[in-house]
This record gives structure tokens, sequence and C-alpha cells, in this order.
């Protein structure tokens, strides 16, 4: 399992821009047959496969609870405490199945992202993530309460995230046909001065 932080890692500007400059690298790369009619479109479309981006399909409403004992340091629930100490508590799981990419569910909406009490977790394995509540002992009503508040906000988020990747995809197309251009425009320049020396 891995910590994540959703929908606050990543700025999808900077992603949009990395991705940008992987596709021109790429198409920087190619030999000339590549770019010949017949096979441009084979590899335009194996270019844009690897770069779309596909949130995972998550259903934040409809999270599966389980209830789980864990052994923390007791300076967790009463700071000042022996760090050595630990204790064992009640810990409350949601999971979520996924299928795609979680690194996007790490990208910034252009919305305001809430605030979490429990902590997020990727388990690739499975194809879930975790929203655990370490503090559920302490108080289980309220933690409920809470999660069912952040869930509710939480929905705008992954939708205004979703619609950033509409965006970037129908830009993809773009993208890449700049690349192309600009490699068609190097290969020809770099035809004119061989000619030159010739």
């Amino acid at each position: 399992m891995q910590k994540i932080g959703l929908f606050s890692q990543y700025d999808p500007d900077a992603l949009i821009l990395n991705t940008r400059k992987e596709v021109q690298d790429q198409v920087g790369q190619w030999p000339e047959e590549y770019l010949s009619s017949e096979k441009l479109g084979e590899h335009v479309d194996a270019l844009k496969q690897r770069h779309e981006m596909f949130l995972p399909d998550i259903d934040f409403a409809n999270g599966r609870a389980v209830m789980t004992e864990r052994i923390y340091p007791l300076s967790v629930y009463q700071p000042g405490s022996k760090p050595d100490v630990k204790v064992r508590v009640n810990v409350l799981i949601y999971k979520y199945p996924f299928k795609a990419q979680t690194y996007l569910l790490g990208c910034r909406p252009r919305v305001p992202v809430p605030d979490c009490e429990g902590e997020w977790y990727a388990d690739q394995i499975n194809q879930e993530i975790y929203l655990e509540y370490p503090q559920y002992d302490k108080r289980p009503k309220k933690t409920i309460i809470a999660h069912h508040n952040y869930i509710a906000q939480l929905q705008p988020c992954y939708v205004a995230l979703q619609e950033e990747a509409r965006r970037f995809n129908a830009e993809l197309n773009s993208m890449i046909e700049e690349a192309v251009q600009q490699r068609r425009s190097d290969i020809d320049h770099r035809k004119r001065l061989l000619s030159m020396l010739n």
C-alpha cells in the first residue's frame, strides 16, 4: 500500500507541460519513415494512447466500510506520551475500487479541495484506494459524520478533474501535430544543409 495525497500532489498544468515535452522528445527521435503517409497514423495513434489521461472510475458515494485493528504509537492519541508505547485501536477504513492510472488522482483540480481527517492509500494489487481514520476510536460518531461531509465535498473535485482530463485529451492531438510538424521541419532543414555541402 502506498500513501497518496488525493487531489493535492500535482499541478495539472505542470503535468501537461511535462507531457508536451515528452511528446516533442519522442517525435523528435522518430526516423523519417515514420512520417510517411501510410505509417504516420499508426505511430500517432500509439503515441496518443500512451499519453491520454483517463481518471480512475471511482464512486465516492459508495465506499465499502471496514473496521480493522491496528497498532499505533500512544503518542498519536496522547501527545507527549512515550514514543515506544504502542496501543491497539480500531481503525475505520472506506475502500473504493478503481481501474486506470492512480497518479492522476493526485492532480489538483481547479476547485477548492476539502480537508480530510483520514489518510488515503492506494493498493495497486487489489485495485482499491482506501481512506483510513486512525482516530475513529476517540470519536466514532464524529468521524462518520465528518466522512460523509468530506465525501459530499469531494465529488465536485472529481468531476472537475475529469473535465481537466477531457480537455487535455482534446489538446493532445494538436500537441502531437505540432511535434510532427517540427520533426518534418528539422528533417527538411537537415536535408537542405546536406545538399548545400554537396
